[in-house]
């Protein structure tokens, strides 16, 4: 019979949900790193017993901790998040420009053929890579560096990136959200982005002065009729 398992971060720590396929009876592992917000915790299509976790505390920072074995034990590893060009400054809430600065990990997504791969989503909003199952961290600068990052201004969350979806059909398709932002697309394994198709060119945030989308409307700002 087919097994399930639920990965769960709270406010309180991560847990981990494991049934067989009628899900009459959960065995719940945990909590993990007690009294700790944990702000994704996420498995590795390659391997199954590789799991990634990041935690946040407002007295001790950011952590990203990393199991090998499902869920039963953890370590920490690489925790070293820095941009990799001049950041500059983005909007505030209140229009203001505000600089760049990192605060934690949202969003962790191993790639689906290499568990030493893993995408971070970090506010503000950035997008990182490791290759060597997370002991280190390098920006992959072309979305931070859009044209557009100089208006984006945060949500109430803060300016995260909290969603990255890796196509597995198409190894160098990204795509990235961010709040607020919008939806953000690459097609070359992150390196530059554009608008996504998930957004209308009608709205200020998603013109970027890429060629925007979909291709049946035209954006009135960058004059572009879409891909």
């Amino acid at each position: 019979m087919s097994r399930v398992r639920v990965l769960v971060g709270t406010r309180k720590g991560a847990f981990v949900l494991n049934a067989d396929g009628k899900r009459d009876h959960w065995d719940v592992s945990g909590p993990f790193f007690p009294g700790w917000e944990i702000y994704h915790v996420k498995g590795s299509p390659a391997d199954p017993g590789r799991l990634f976790a990041s935690q946040t505390s407002g007295w001790f920072g950011q952590v990203i901790q990393r199991s090998d074995d499902g869920g039963a034990t953890w370590e920490p590893v690489g925790n070293q998040f820095d941009y990799a060009t001049e950041t500059g400054t983005h909007q505030w809430y209140d229009g203001t420009p505000h600089p760049w600065e990192f605060a934690r990990v949202w969003h962790l997504e191993p790639a689906p053929g290499d568990p030493d791969m893993v995408y971070a989503g970090v506010e503000d909003a950035g997008l990182f890579k490791s290759t060597d199952g997370g002991q280190s961290w390098a920006e992959l600068p072309g979305l931070r560096t859009h044209k557009s990052g100089p208006g984006w201004a945060p949500g109430a969350g803060g300016m995260c990136l909290h969603t990255i979806i890796l196509d597995p059909a198409r190894p160098d398709r990204i795509f990235a959200a961010i709040s607020a932002a919008g939806a953000f697309r690459s097609d070359d394994a992150g390196q530059i982005r554009r608008a996504s198709p998930t957004r209308t060119p009608r709205s200020a945030t998603a013109c970027t002065g890429w060629r925007c989308t979909p291709a049946d409307r035209r954006c009135s700002t960058c004059k572009s009729t879409g891909t």
